[in-house]
């Protein structure tokens, strides 16, 4: 955003507060995209502060045109060039419907801009007969520029033989610099914001939709960025907006698959998304597996029957072995010398333990007295290690039993407790309960009888209960499997959604200031837009009280209004005093009438750097009356700028003539195969002379009255002549319209105007007779004649002076083109 512009908000937001953090997405907005996207993502913006305030606009570098030279384009055929004086002036291009006249005007448009505005609305045949038909060269437009900051520039668009009107190459030349393209002279958003051409079929589509007229006027206000800061908090809004939007309507549909499927987990994730607010840390957890609240469903309970395993088979089997060989070592074992060392060496054992715990030495057994004294021990425990060395075979018997117990126990584990707490329907664990119930049911496995009746329940009940617990975990792992493949792909949208839905939930925490910042610029977009418009409207309502003449439409108020798709430029009219709708009570030529006062302010603003202005066709439609208040708005139009008028109607012609407006005037021809002619007809030089003749040919002036008026319309055409050399030479030495205008005021002698015509300084009027001299001694003595009788009566013949005065302009116009 420009400063100035800038400059406007930062001191409105000082006389009207806006919270703080809408003012740093406003502020953030008018910096641009990238500093409200830092702003919306926490980045803190540092707040700009009001430059020094400045009322004066600064006038860029004009640009006038010299000439327009088309060739094999629209309806000209060789090349043929309008020449056109550079300076304020007015120029009237003329000519009958097909003579060529409006192929400059558009040839200067597409020159300048690439395109024509008039076939944006028109059929493709519009622009396939861009090429002229009865021209073989390749087609080129060429214009001649005073640039006041660079001199004399050529601009030029050249097409290749085949080329599209859209393939072209565009450049630019500085007299005496290299080549450049044409962007360089940097007019692209110029072109835009103070469009200087007005074609009869723009003038007609003028007021169209009401957004492109408020677009228009916008441009050259600077509102674009207004608008463009506006659009941005906007899209920022309803892209927040729309995302919540968004999630609210994509979970209904969701919420429905949700409930569609049979899952605990679908009807806890449904449960907390029903409410009027979501919990979506309950949905996340819940998807991801990692919520407490799964656990104990039905899922939890297959995940864990899908994961049971029952007795390995074969390590049953072994267990049985290893029982069976127990019991054998047992047998063995029993009344062999072993075992009977073995339950001596525990009975001795058992007696020295009885005596260790009694006071007494009396033998418990037989009741000998004091025999069981110390030294008994003694030979007791020395004999209970010689029985237990003997023992040995008998303790690996028994330890064997005792180690084939243990590993039948590990086998023989009861089932997990929540086999019996709530299957899931189609899951019948009876028959899994009964089998493990039986496996439970193991015999005594006491001694070696037992052992064996204990390897025959292994073997006989092992296969059964593992087949009924693998059969119970395949069912449960399938059903898991089921339900996953039904959950998955909800579990993944669910997750997916939820992300959605958080994003939109933390963005929207921002809405509100958006919404504060919006109201607040759009209020101040409203004084803004119609404070800068405001000279506009004044310079468009003055040209109005000329145009409109007899009309009984009078124009109040201009003013821009609403935003979005309802923007539009507002027009109050008055109808004898009524108030009433602008376009709905005027008539085609003031609709145009209209177009016109609005259209030369905008392209006429300071801030333009074009000089000149092109208006193709303006006056159809007019009645009479208008075509006079046209005539004059152009001559005050043209005394600051280049006017250049395209027009096949005689009656602005005529009208610039009989209010002897001044202006160039120049008639286009077009012959066969589209051989276009220019001939100049009406210069001020050369209406000054015809007039001289035409005094002289009158016999009712008296010749006293015709020989002090015909030296004084001669000396008016050399000075004209003169004048329009030195505004030509200055201009092109890059001399601003300002000084140039300056430089006229202050030679208002004859000899002053043809020195700075000549040497660009009016001092050196002592040089101009030389100067003269050197192109033609007659046409030096005319100068003298003209310099002192153009106030007094002529001695000489009138005709003469007529005619010594067209060679003085006709020189003129030679030496110092």
């Amino acid at each position: 955003m420009d400063d100035a512009l800038l400059d406007l908000i930062l001191r409105r937001l000082d006389e009207y507060e806006l919270a703080e953090n809408a003012t740093a997405l406003l502020l953030a907005a008018c910096d641009g995209e990238k500093s409200l996207v830092r702003q919306l993502g926490g980045e803190s913006t540092t707040r700009p502060k009001p430059t020094a305030s400045s009322t004066d606009t600064a006038e860029p570098a004009g640009a006038y045109l010299r000439s327009i030279t088309v060739t094999a384009f629209r309806g000209v055929g060789p090349a043929c060039t309008l020449p056109i004086e550079p300076g304020p002036g007015l120029t009237l291009v003329v000519g009958r419907n097909g003579s060529g006249k409006s192929s400059f005007a558009e040839g200067l448009e597409v020159l300048l801009t690439g395109g024509l505005r008039r076939w944006e609305e028109r059929s493709a045949i519009w622009k396939d007969s861009w090429r002229n038909l009865h021209c073989a060269d390749s087609p080129s437009i060429e214009a001649e520029l005073i640039l006041e900051d660079g001199g004399p520039t050529t601009a030029r668009r050249a097409w290749g033989a085949d080329a599209d009107i859209n393939e072209s190459v565009a450049t630019m030349q500085v007299k005496s610099q290299k080549q450049r393209p044409l962007s360089e002279l940097g007019w692209s958003e110029e072109l835009t914001a103070y469009r200087p051409f007005l074609s009869h079929s723009e003038l007609e589509a003028f007021f169209g939709r009401p957004s492109d007229l408020y677009e228009l006027l916008s441009s050259v206000l600077g509102l674009e960025d207004l608008t463009a800061t506006a659009t941005r908090l906007a899209e920022a809004r309803k892209n927040r907006e729309g995302a919540l939007a968004q999630a609210k309507k994509s979970l209904a549909p969701l919420l429905g698959r949700v409930d569609s499927v049979d899952d605990e987990r679908a009807a806890k994730c449904s449960a907390a998304l029903s409410g009027r607010k979501w919990d979506l840390d309950a949905v996340e957890a819940i998807v991801t597996g990692t919520s407490e609240t799964t656990g104990g469903g039905e899922m939890e309970w297959l995940r864990r029957a899908g994961q049971l395993t029952g007795p390995d088979t074969a390590q049953a089997a072994q267990v049985s072995t290893s029982l069976r060989g127990a019991a054998d070592i047992l047998d063995d074992s029993a009344g062999s010398e072993s075992g009977l060392a073995r339950e001596l060496a525990d009975l001795l054992d058992a007696a020295v333990s009885h005596i260790g715990h009694v006071d007494t030495t009396d033998c418990p057994i037989c009741g000998t007295e004091e025999v069981l004294d110390s030294a008994w021990r003694g030979q007791a425990q020395q004999r209970v290690t010689q029985l237990r060395q003997k023992a040995k075979a008998a303790d690996d018997a028994v330890q064997a039993a005792v180690l084939a117990r243990r590993a039948a126990a590990s086998l023989l584990a009861g089932p997990p407790a929540f086999l019996r707490n709530g299957a899931p329907d189609g899951i019948d664990v009876v028959p899994l309960l009964e089998a493990w119930s039986t496996w439970l049911d193991a015999p005594d496995s006491e001694g070696a009888a037992g052992l064996r009746s204990l390897a025959d329940h292994l073997d006989a009940h092992a296969a059964n209960l593992a087949t009924a617990v693998n059969g119970l975990a395949s069912g449960a792992a399938q059903a898991v499997r089921e339900r996953e493949d039904r959950w998955a792909p909800i579990a993944t949208d669910l997750a997916a959604w939820c992300a959605a839905a958080r994003a939109a939930l933390g963005a929207t925490d921002v809405v509100p200031a958006l919404k504060a910042a919006e109201k607040w610029l759009k209020e101040a977009n409203d004084d803004i837009r119609n404070s800068r418009l405001a000279p506009i409207a004044e310079e468009a309502r003055a040209i109005w009280a000329q145009l409109r003449q007899e009309s009984n439409v009078d124009l109040g108020n201009i003013r821009l209004t609403g935003s979005g798709p309802k923007r539009q430029l507002q027009i109050d009219v008055t109808v004898d005093g009524s108030e009433g709708a602008a376009l709905g009570v005027m008539s085609q030529g003031e609709v145009n009438a209209l177009a016109l006062s609005i259209f030369l302010p905008r392209a006429t603003l300071p801030e333009s750097p074009f000089r000149f202005l092109s208006i193709d066709d303006p006056v159809q439609a007019m009645d009479p009356a208008k075509v006079d208040g046209f005539a004059r708005v152009l001559q005050e139009v043209s005394a600051r700028r280049q006017v250049i008028v395209f027009t096949h109607d005689d009656r602005l012609h005529e009208a610039i003539r009989r209010l002897k407006i001044q202006a160039t005037a120049l008639e286009v021809t077009r012959q066969a195969e589209s051989v276009v002619e220019v001939r100049q007809v009406d210069d001020p030089a050369d209406r000054a002379i015809s007039d001289a003749l035409a005094v002289c040919a009158d016999d009712s002036v008296p010749q006293k009255v015709a020989a002090r008026v015909v030296p004084g319309l001669c000396r008016i055409a050399a000075e004209s002549a003169f004048v329009t050399a030195a505004r030509r030479k200055l201009l092109s030495e890059g001399r601003r319209h300002a000084e140039v205008e300056a430089e006229l005021e202050r030679a208002p002698k004859l000899n002053d105007k043809a020195a700075l015509a000549m040497h660009g300084d009016a001092a050196r009027g002592g040089d101009v007779l030389k100067v003269l001299n050197k192109w033609d001694r007659r046409v030096a003595d005319t100068f003298q004649a003209l310099k002192s009788g153009g106030h007094n009566e002529h001695p000489g013949e009138l005709r003469d002076l007529v005619s010594d005065t067209r060679l003085l302009v006709h020189e003129v116009r030679t030496n110092l083109a």
